[in-house]
């Protein structure tokens, strides 16, 4: 329990230490720059180690072990795009490398996160009624609206080159799946024997899936530049999911 807590109170102090830096950043723009794109990476390393540790408790050729470690490969993913992304801002000063090889990294790790999603999904399929379908249909219609309605028709506008058309479609459409799985997650797990880890594991899903959103419709009409206040959820929403594998793996 101590070690619990410990871990616990590590992620609140990275949380905190994490708002001072863009409190302070946001009237130093030369420091926010590469302060965000240092802590970037390592905050995004986090999830990926705690759900790597909490796979290898589970056992990796178990059921729940390999979903975590699907988790784990895909965060890793987006640990790399996170430090390709770092590279091209501080070594060859470009604010917002859209598109880069950051994005392969980035594409390659939503299919091994919804793999997981829907794998402990499957799993505990009993679990799923009625009520639940209607909700999750009903929100996921919500999210499919809005990013049709406001965020497609907007990248689509603003793209320069092929590219950038194709990828202004998969990323609203991927967040928005991501959203829609874990939302489902949080309605199947209420009331279950780990639904605290679960619940966790889907807000910080759901968190990074509206972030992403949000943070890319900002992209799109200019808004955005490195060290943007909104980075911070991005960050917290890591840090949630650190904790969150970090408690999975205290259920067994």
């Amino acid at each position: 329990m101590a070690r619990l807590e410990k871990f616990y109170l590590f992620c609140i102090v990275l949380g905190f230490l994490s708002l001072a830096i863009y409190v302070y950043g946001y009237f130093n723009r030369e420091f926010i720059v590469v302060s965000s794109n240092l802590i970037f990476p390592l905050y995004a390393f986090l999830p990926t180690l705690t759900a790597y540790i909490a796979a290898r408790k589970y056992g990796l050729k178990s059921v729940v072990g390999y979903i975590l470690l699907a988790f784990s490969i895909g965060l890793l993913f987006w640990t790399i795009g996170e430090v390709v992304w770092s590279i091209y801002v501080l070594s060859y000063s470009i604010e917002v490398p859209f598109p880069s090889i950051a994005d392969i990294f980035y594409l390659l790790g939503y299919p091994l996160l919804y793999f997981g999603l829907f794998s402990y999904l499957r799993v505990f399929k009993d679990a799923i009624n009625n009520k639940i379908i209607t909700a999750s249909s009903i929100i996921g219609v919500i999210v499919v609206i809005a990013t049709g309605v406001l965020i497609i028709p907007e990248a689509l506008y603003s793209s320069g080159n092929l590219i950038e058309a194709v990828l202004s479609i998969v990323y609203p459409i991927f967040d928005a799946i991501l959203i829609i799985l874990a939302i489902i997650g949080v309605m199947m797990f209420l009331g279950g024997r780990i639904v605290i880890s679960w619940i966790l594991i889907s807000i910080g899903f759901i968190l990074l899936g509206i972030v992403d959103l949000s943070y890319y419709y900002q992209n799109l009409l200019g808004l955005i530049w490195e060290g943007h206040p909104l980075e911070l959820i991005w960050l917290w929403s890591y840090l949630h999911l650190a904790a969150a594998f970090y408690n999975h793996s205290k259920q067994i």
